[in-house]
């Protein structure tokens, strides 16, 4: 018989063990423990008295790990991972476990829910789509890694703008600003990342980028993920912010490093063109889906 329970009911040990085995044999090792679960949850703002895990014998042999948030004036649900141990799959349990995260969805009155599913993983989102989710978008992950032999996203217009160097949540007063990112994108996610906003010659903000930075122990760059990169609607001159944007996120164009976007949705097609005018390619994909509740 399963049964499931709030993970606020479980011990963390629980629901660490119900992560790792659920994503045993998963397409890359995401194997967490007790320290790493926790932070995620409170830096993905993921919450324990809305995620759930399945139990067989007080085993726990699943779980959906889901947040809510509240964007463009709707209440959004995420979830931030479903999964369920190999050993008991076949069972049903997946749509339990589906069945039960909508359920509590519903009771907290959610508008839209949300989540990603990896391009190649047709079991889940067949599950997905029977559960009422609709793919809105394909997510890419690009990847560069080295030096740039010639320097890229060089401005065709040489128009004069500015940077405004700041933190993730000085983009959310932007009227431009895209809230419906996928979750990891958005500036509540990104604790430890950068914003960029630049500025046309009157000073008006007219575009953004969301990025973080990782660096050694010496401080010199080794890895930089870019989350959001977006010019204000209407721009003639939108693909030279553009620019303008990737260049100052992805300098300097002589370090070796690994240079990268973390779900970038195939929709911005903008982007996308001049990352792979570039160099960059495409390494792994997503797609995000949807739900009206």
């Amino acid at each position: 018989m399963i049964t499931i329970k709030r993970l606020s009911e479980c011990t963390f040990e629980q629901g660490v063990q119900a992560w790792n085995d659920a994503f045993k044999g998963y397409f890359f090792d995401v194997t967490t423990s007790v320290d790493a679960f926790t932070a995620r949850l409170g830096r993905e703002g993921l919450s324990p008295a809305l995620s759930i895990v399945a139990f067989i014998h007080d085993q726990p042999v699943g779980l959906v790990l889901s947040g809510v948030r509240i964007i463009d004036g709707k209440k959004v649900a995420w979830n931030g991972g479903t999964g369920v141990a190999p050993q008991f799959r076949g069972q049903g349990i997946g749509k339990v476990l589906m069945e039960a995260a909508l359920k509590i969805y519903q009771d907290e009155k959610v508008d839209i829910a949300t989540l990603e599913a990896l391009s190649q993983n047709e079991g889940a989102i067949k599950l997905y789509r029977k559960m009422g989710y609709k793919i809105t978008d394909r997510l890419l992950f690009f990847y560069q890694e080295g030096t740039f032999a010639n320097v890229p996203f060089m401005n065709r217009g040489n128009p004069s703008y500015q940077i405004k160097s700041g933190i993730p949540q000085d983009v959310r007063t932007l009227s431009f600003y895209k809230g419906m990112y996928p979750w990891q994108c958005q500036w509540q996610s990104l604790s430890v990342g950068k914003s960029d906003i630049v500025l046309d010659a009157n000073g008006g903000e007219v575009g953004y980028v969301l990025y973080t930075k990782t660096c050694d122990e010496s401080g010199k760059p080794t890895r930089i993920n870019l989350f959001q990169c977006e010019a204000k609607p209407g721009r003639e001159d939108a693909d030279d912010i553009l620019r303008c944007l990737l260049a100052e996120v992805y300098a300097p164009f002589d370090a070796s490093l690994i240079r990268g976007t973390f779900n970038l949705p195939a929709s911005n097609n903008r982007v996308v063109k001049l990352l792979k005018e570039a160099g960059f390619t495409i390494k792994t994909e997503q797609v995000m889906m949807k739900r009206t509740i």
